[in-house]
């Protein structure tokens, strides 16, 4: 068990400084003016890590044999996560994959933030790396779940010359984004080898040969190697006459392809996003199929932690709300908020403080309002109900030390949450079970054996997302694993993100 100390000790002064504000992924605010994907850069008024601004991602290349180790690629190295290049090297494939996939989708900020930070890590491969690049997938598949299209195909980019086996991977996530076009020259230099018949054949037609198009769903047709609505929607999508009505007009899928939901688009009966999975969410950020859509688009993705707080408020202070009731009144408050902190108005920002405390969509606005306008709220002369939602907006940001200094000084009611920001325990007594948890994993931590065992073993990244699958299941109510979440991340350094995890579980989750 010596040997465990020895790997903390060497680990906790990169993980201490590698801790990063929330919002580590900005991609889909900067891709609106680029025609190429950059690497991420840093936001000086975000402040998000430092990003080499000079980066540019190569263009793509098909090899049959991959001449780099895929599973070794990522966008972040670690001079910006802290992150050590060994994080996932002593690990199986098959075991870090497993975890990947049984890792819920999260709402919290501080879980997702450290989430994408290792999604997007440069880093040796595991151990048993080959060429099914499981590992890889299974990284770019969890940001795809979480919405984060964008970061997910600049990964792939970075993977040129992008091995065979991964081209179906890069044509989904062009059919997913926002704004690049479907990456055909891929697929069709793949020809045969390519495994979707429909791929090429959209791709066939895309590039004008209808002709070779309509061969190849004849084809695939006889052989029986196309499913019959996706068949139904080329024939409507190629204006052929041997379609079949009744099954073109069948209920679409609840978890359409991406080719199908662009075939859907393209004859004229685009699906609603909104009951789709997250990662459709993307097509609707661009504004061309209505504000409100937008809107929704935005809001799902900020959610997930796959938007940019700048992009966010870009999107919803676009125009002045047409309606009232539902998202309607979101939008009114952030542009409340906005106008407030904008002309330092104590009026309107106590009006929106006071909405804002009183509304269902405390939860939903409270994370991005926080780190929009917390900071000069707190600089207004606010009565004292308003002043104490501002300090508590602000334990949700990089400030939340100041800020529970502040609101200790003007109420006494709020001691879990200032203790969790200071670090001060000595004096709290404990009245509920979650705060008996808190108190625990701060005072006293307990870490499990199997967390020690994979830190003697070497393998980080495990620990890392063991711990973000236990904080998720300490968030639905497991105490248990919110003693042992909160216990790994402060062992292993990251005190700033179990501080500010649990901090946003209290307030959001179980605001009074």
């Amino acid at each position: 068990m010596k040997a465990s100390f020895v790997t903390i000790c060497l680990l906790l002064p990169r993980l201490v400084w590698a801790e990063t504000p929330l919002s580590a992924i900005d991609w889909l605010n900067q891709l609106r003016s680029k025609k190429e994907i950059n690497i991420l850069r840093q936001n000086s008024d975000s402040r998000e890590p430092p990003i080499s601004p000079n980066a540019v991602l190569p263009n793509i290349e098909v090899s049959n044999l991959s001449e780099i180790r895929i599973d070794t690629v990522g966008l972040l190295p670690p001079s910006v996560t802290g992150l050590p290049l060994t994080i996932w090297r002593d690990s199986a494939s098959g075991d870090l994959k497993r975890l990947l996939d049984d890792m819920t989708i999260g709402s919290n900020p501080a879980i997702q933030s450290l989430l994408f930070r290792l999604l997007l890590a440069e880093g040796y491969a595991p151990y048993d790396s080959d060429d099914s690049f499981s590992f890889f997938l299974a990284r770019i598949n969890k940001l795809v779940d979480y919405g984060a299209v964008e970061p997910a195909l600049a990964l792939l980019k970075r993977a040129a010359p992008l091995p065979s086996k991964l081209v179906p991977s890069l044509f989904e996530l062009s059919m997913l984004s926002e704004d690049l076009p479907p990456v055909c020259d891929q697929v069709l230099q793949l020809g045969r080898n390519y495994p979707e018949d429909g791929a090429r054949i959209y791709c066939h037609a895309r590039r004008g040969d209808w002709l070779t198009a309509r061969l190849m769903l004849e084809t695939t047709v006889a052989l029986g190697t196309i499913e019959q609505r996706q068949e139904a929607l080329f024939h409507l999508f190629l204006e052929t006459s041997a379609h079949d009505s009744i099954i073109a007009q069948l209920p679409p899928s609840s978890a359409p392809t991406p080719l199908d939901f662009r075939l859907y688009e393209a004859i004229g009966e685009p699906l609603s996003p909104s009951s789709l999975p997250r990662k459709f969410a993307v097509s609707d950020l661009s504004g061309d199929h209505g504000w409100k859509v937008q809107l929704e688009a935005a809001e799902r993705l900020k959610i997930s932690g796959a938007l940019a707080d700048n992009r966010y408020l870009g999107v919803f202070t676009l125009r002045q709300p047409s309606a009232s009731g539902g998202i309607w009144d979101r939008v009114a408050l952030v542009q409340e908020f906005d106008k407030a902190v904008k002309e330092s108005s104590v009026i309107l920002a106590q009006k929106a403080l006071t909405v804002l405390s009183s509304d269902q969509s405390f939860p939903a606005l409270a994370g991005p309002i926080s780190r929009l306008f917390a900071k000069k709220l707190m600089m207004l002369q606010l009565g004292k109900s308003e002043m104490i939602l501002a300090c508590k907006l602000a334990l949700l940001t990089p400030e939340y030390k100041t800020a529970a200094f502040r609101l200790r000084s003007i109420s006494d009611q709020y001691q879990i949450e200032i203790a969790t920001a200071t670090g001060e325990f000595s004096t709290l007594k404990p009245n509920t079970a979650l705060e008996e948890t808190i108190y625990q994993a701060f005072v006293q931590p307990r870490i499990p054996y199997a967390i020690k065992t994979l830190l003697e073993q070497g393998k980080l990244g495990e620990v890392i997302l063991t711990a973000i699958i236990q904080f998720y299941k300490g968030e639905a109510g497991d105490p248990q694993d919110m003693l042992d979440a909160l216990s790994t991340l402060r062992l292993i350094g990251l005190e700033d993100t179990a501080r500010r995890a649990i901090l946003h579980h209290l307030i959001v989750n179980h605001d009074d």
